[in-house]
């Protein structure tokens, strides 16, 4: 007498075979790079452009991995084209840099802190502040918040971040704040979260 009869062997089979293909479906696919999540969106193609052909910025970026990018849109850098087309290399590296600060921030951290003053690669100070129901960059609104992906996060901003547009939190009670990935306390980044 056969061990296992017939009709349940294919059932057996019918199962296995079902569960690999499931198994094959949930299959976690590698993650994007955030640089890679902002060229698929198609917003920030003046912004990638800008970072790799600005000398030393890309590597400056990627080289400070888990990092917040505060993204102005390709509209945000129209409004401004002719201040961009009058900044020499070394400063729109600047400029650039002044976007991009260790560590990751979400806007759920800066909801829950209400003003969180950051140290970008720049060595700017940026104002990140929870106002009216709009999570603000110095000036800027953030549009997309949460763009996240390998290497860090990337929230859209609709302004660039230019040299004088930074203010200090509001005065209140002085907190330190850690990014949500626990990394970026390292290399020259601080903040005050107020």
């Amino acid at each position: 007498e056969p061990l296992i009869e017939p009709f349940l062997l294919f059932d057996i089979m019918k199962f296995l075979a079902t569960l690999s293909f499931l198994a094959a479906a949930v299959t976690p696919v590698a993650s994007q790079s955030i640089i890679d999540l902002a060229a698929a969106d198609g917003k920030y193609g003046t912004l990638l452009g800008a970072v790799t052909d600005t000398a030393g910025v890309l590597d400056a970026v990627t080289s400070n991995f888990p990092v917040t990018i505060f993204g102005p849109t390709d509209a945000a850098f129209a409004d401004i084209a002719s201040v961009v087309a009058g900044l020499d290399e070394a400063a729109l590296a600047t400029v650039l840099a002044s976007h991009v600060v260790p560590g990751v921030f979400t806007a759920q951290n800066v909801i829950d802190a209400g003003c969180v003053e950051l140290v970008t690669l720049s060595g700017a100070n940026v104002r990140v502040m929870y106002k009216d129901g709009k999570v603000m960059v110095n000036e800027s609104t953030v549009i997309q918040a949460d763009i996240i992906g390998d290497g860090g996060i990337i929230h859209g901003i609709d302004k660039v971040i230019l040299p004088g547009s930074y203010h200090a939190c509001p005065a209140k009670s002085s907190k330190k704040m850690s990014s949500s990935s626990g990394k970026g306390s390292g290399k020259g980044s601080k903040r005050r979260m107020v």
